[in-house]
C-alpha cells in the first residue's frame, strides 16, 4: 500500500506499508464519513510519527489493491479521477457541445459532469462524475459530502477534502441547476 498525503502547505508526505495484515488494518481506517472530521491523523511507525490536522489535508491519494472504503454522493454512480489537465480538457471538448445540445435535467435522466478543483494547496484535481438526476441541487449532490471519494487508473482511492477546494468550475449536463438563495447570478469573463 502507498500513501501520498497532499498538505495546504504545498508539501505531500509519502508512506507506504508493505506488511499485508497491517496494510488491511490501515485499508478499513480510510471511511470518507469521518476522515476529514475526527481530530489529528497519526502516521508513523511509533518512532519517529507525525500528527497531520485533518483540516490542512488537501487529499489523500491511496494505492492499493485492497477493497477501500468509499462513498458516492446520492445519484452518482461513478467518480473517477481523471489524469490531469490534457485528459480533461480532451474530454471535455468531446463532451460539453453533446451536453449543450442534448441537456436532460429530469429526475432519473442520465447526469455527467467535469469538474475542475483548485486546492488550497495550489494543486488542481480533474474529475469526472456518471450518475443521475436527483432531486437534490447539482453542488449538494457532489459536494455536500464529508469526503469526496474518486477512483484513480490504479488500483485505489483518492479521499478529497472539501474543505480544502478553494474553487470548483463544474461543467455538466442538466439543462437547469436550482441553487440556494444567494447564488450569484454573473457570466464568468475568465474560465
Amino acid at each position: 500500500m502507498r500513501l501520498r498525503v497532499h498538505r495546504t502547505d504545498g508539501k505531500t508526505g509519502q508512506y507506504s506499508q508493505k506488511d499485508p495484515p497491517r496494510a488491511a488494518m490501515l485499508a478499513k481506517r480510510f471511511n470518507p464519513a469521518t476522515l476529514f472530521n475526527s481530530g489529528p491523523i497519526v502516521i508513523g511507525m511509533h518512532n519517529p510519527f507525525s500528527i497531520l490536522n485533518a483540516d490542512e489535508i488537501c487529499w489523500i491519494e491511496v494505492e492499493t489493491d485492497l477493497m477501500l472504503p468509499k462513498a458516492l454522493p446520492n445519484n452518482v454512480d461513478r467518480l473517477h479521477r481523471l489524469s490531469g489537465r490534457k485528459e480533461y480538457e480532451t474530454l471535455l471538448a468531446q463532451q460539453w457541445p453533446g451536453w449543450m445540445k442534448f441537456r436532460k435535467g429530469k429526475k432519473g435522466d442520465p447526469l455527467e459532469a467535469l469538474l475542475e478543483l483548485s486546492l488550497r494547496s495550489g494543486e488542481s484535481l480533474f474529475l469526472h462524475v456518471v450518475g443521475t438526476v436527483g432531486e437534490t441541487n447539482l453542488v449538494q449532490e457532489i459536494f455536500g459530502v464529508p469526503a469526496i471519494s474518486a477512483g484513480i487508473d490504479t488500483a485505489g482511492i483518492v479521499y478529497i477534502n472539501p474543505k480544502s477546494i478553494v474553487r470548483a468550475r463544474v461543467y455538466h449536463s442538466r439543462d437547469q441547476i436550482a441553487f440556494r438563495n444567494g447564488f450569484w447570478m454573473a457570466e464568468a469573463d475568465d474560465i
